[in-house]
């Protein structure tokens, strides 16, 4: 029979854990996700199912914060949207008669078509009691902090109220076959919509990943609201490592902070909108990092929140190229971002005609012309303005429509003098540190230590320090990290860095002491990097001139005792071989030379790699023949190395190289023009 429905009489007859299941929702299993006070469904979105004050079944989306409610809620957004194939709103029903109509004829399904699913009980839920979001089911209060004090972020900034519970470690266990379970604890970052967490950023050491399902394309990271007081601004970075690493550089009380957990998406604009909104905050402070996609995110900021009197969108992205449009009829803001844009334009050709060489023309160079800023007036009130998508061009764009157009906030942009404000972090910490030697001790301990005293106690340990004074402008992106990285990858170690006085104006000036070992393996590369940074044109290399002399005095002494004792090969069981392929080697490395004099590189780089082959097996065969075949044809193609000693040499030793090791075979030997090494022996490989 035909139920007569009311909505009241739905509730109490339909159970909304079988209604999803009869829709194709399944329960997740596996874990107690509710601890006895909900359950979560999956299907084309993830629901938390839990018992509301009286009994009634409520729900809520984990995806979709406007989809929550009762069970009539359910089946009303389920008509609405038409998400799901079968729920419809049928042509002369109304939105209520159709919710009637779909669960009428649910409650008129066979009993045995309906589904009955077997629960655990669960508990109504408390007034006023919070659910736990699924995102954080696995994640603790902040423990291990490991990962970010690794990266600068001091213990006091993690304890201060703005941070504390905003920051999370995430417990993920996994267990192999016949190995004992292993648990990971990764630094977790809630990502918030509308107050509720949607999503987990994970962070640990050289891993970076999310939750499942996580919904950063509408989220944000965010700190707490200040206590005590109202926040006066709201500090936006792209990571929440970076947004840390600002807090803890420029400590603001009355600050809220915020990350876009490396994108910037339409949606998180209305979020930060609705923040500054509901908070009552007057100013937002893009800190975006200092390279192009960063300045990038400055533009879509300034578009997402320009004010009705001069709409800004934009309308075109290329890799190389963006376009933007701007609606206004205050012709005066037009002009003045146009002025400001053309002196961009002079700056930069004055660089480039004075770098290039070329003559000053009014015709200009695509080189040119590709990285300048040019624009178009498209109708009455419309202007297009074309930017190269790079760092100088964007920041010039932004800075001129941020300063001559109406927002409908404040809107500060502000840079790191690195690449992020992480990068600034552990710059200034570096330079506040002070080991020993060079520039001094710490006063407790008495005393201080010259510069000559600290080479003198480097010079008894067989050590040298130097010193590399780095200066540039503010305005400029950071160079020095990348410098320290070059220096410590040669092999020198920085022993500390020191900011000096600057008499330039907004010029930062550093000085790094290094140390280096006079017996180092990496001497070489040591040497070449000390002689490549002496040539940068924003360093200055404090080095005493005989302890230069002498590095590269040892270098060159290590250079010829390597070419004089000749390449070390794994000896085999046949000596012919082995001396085959000392000469082959030999020969191979003067016709190499030769090869490449003559436009021959590619052969030369099928020599070489033979000789690597040839250290660790005696026989030269599979695609190494094929390769010697192609050197060898170039050769014969050139009479002056075809006759050559070296290539002569060459042949000979392929004929021992290209027989088995077992056949017996006559021993080659060197010819007089190319003196023979020695074979050094060598212990059983590993």
């Amino acid at each position: 029979m035909e139920h007569e429905l009311t909505f009241q009489k739905i509730k109490e007859q339909v159970e909304l854990p079988e209604l999803l299941s009869h829709f194709g929702y399944t329960l997740k299993k596996g874990e107690h996700l509710g601890r006895g006070k909900w359950h979560v469904f999956e299907g084309d979105d993830t629901l938390v199912v839990f018992k509301g004050r009286g009994g009634d079944w409520m729900y809520f989306n984990a995806q979709d914060d406007r989809d929550k409610g009762s069970v009539i809620d359910w089946m009303k957004n389920r008509v609405s949207s038409g998400r799901i194939a079968g729920i419809t709103q049928p042509p002369g029903r109304n939105l209520w008669q159709a919710v009637n109509d779909h669960f009428r004829a649910y409650l008129n399904l066979p009993e045995a078509q309906r589904p009955r699913l077997e629960l655990p009980p669960i508990a109504e839920t408390a007034p006023g009691e919070k659910f736990h979001s699924i995102f954080t089911k696995d994640c603790r209060p902040l423990e291990d902090t490991s990962y970010l004090e690794e990266r600068g972020i001091s213990p006091a900034t993690l304890r201060h109220p703005q941070f504390v519970g905003r920051i999370l470690n995430h417990r993920h266990t996994v267990q192999r076959a016949g190995l004992p379970p292993k648990t990971f604890v990764n630094t977790a970052f809630p990502a918030y919509h509308a107050g509720r967490v949607v999503g987990l950023e994970l962070k640990g050491a050289g891993f970076k990943g999310q939750a499942p399902e996580s919904q950063f394309s509408r989220s944000l990271w965010l700190s707490r609201l200040p206590e005590g007081r109202p926040a006066t601004v709201l500090v936006v970075s792209e990571s929440a490592l970076d947004t840390l690493s600002y807090a803890q550089l420029h400590p603001q009380e009355s600050a809220l902070y915020a990350s876009t957990a490396g994108t910037l998406t339409q949606n998180k604009i209305f979020e930060l909108k609705r923040l500054l909104r509901e908070e009552q905050i007057p100013a937002i402070r893009a800190a975006f990092d200092n390279d192009t996609q960063g300045h990038y995110f400055d533009t879509k900021l300034l578009a997402g929140f320009a004010s009705e009197q001069n709409p800004i969108k934009i309308v075109r992205e290329h890799p190389h190229l963006l376009t933007v449009e701007i609606n206004t009829a205050n012709l005066p803001s037009v002009q003045a971002v146009s002025q400001q844009l053309k002196a961009f334009n002079a700056k930069l050709r004055d660089q480039y005609y004075r770098e290039s060489g070329e003559p000053v023309s009014p015709a200009i160079p695509q080189t040119l012309r590709d990285e300048l800023i040019s624009s178009a007036r498209q109708g009455p009130n419309t202007y297009q303005f074309h930017v190269p998508m790079n760092r100088e061009a964007l920041g010039s764009f932004n800075r001129a429509i941020g300063r001559h157009l109406q927002y409908e906030q404040k809107i500060e942009l502000i840079k790191s003098q690195g690449k992020h404000w992480n990068e600034d972090l552990q710059q200034d910490q570096l330079r506040g540190v002070v080991k020993r030697e060079l520039g001094g001790v710490d006063e407790s301990q008495g005393g201080k230590v010259t510069p000559q005293q600290a080479q003198a106690e480097a010079h008894q340990q067989g050590e040298r320090l130097v010193v590399v004074q780095f200066r540039e402008s503010r305005d400029t992106m950071s160079q020095l990290t990348q410098v320290q990285q070059s220096l410590e990858k040669a092999g020198l170690t920085i022993d500390h860095s020191l900011r000096l006085d600057s008499t330039v104006p907004r010029e930062l000036a550093t000085a790094i002491t290094l140390r280096y070992s006079l017996v180092s393996p990496q001497l070489p590369a040591i040497s070449q990097a000390l002689d490549t940074v002496a040539a940068h044109p924003r360093a200055t290399l404090i080095e005493p001139a005989q302890h230069a002399a002498e590095r590269r005095q040892l270098v060159a002494s290590r250079q010829q005792a390597e070419q004089q004792a000749g390449p070390q090969i794994l000896p085999s069981d046949s000596p012919a071989h082995d001396q085959a392929r000392l000469s082959f080697m030999q020969a191979a490395s003067s016709l190499a030379k030769e090869l490449r004099e003559s436009g021959a590189g590619l052969e030369a780089a099928f020599l070489q790699q033979l000789s690597k082959s040839l250290l660790r097996q005696p026989e030269i065969k599979g695609i190494d023949q094929e390769n010697l075949q192609k050197v060898m044809a170039r050769v014969d193609k050139l009479p002056a190395l075809s006759e050559s000693p070296a290539a002569q040499q060459l042949r000979q030793a392929v004929h021992v190289l290209t027989t088995p090791a077992g056949a017996a075979v006559q021993q080659v030997q060197p010819q007089p023009e190319l003196p023979a090494p020695d074979v050094r022996k060598r212990g059983p490989r590993l």
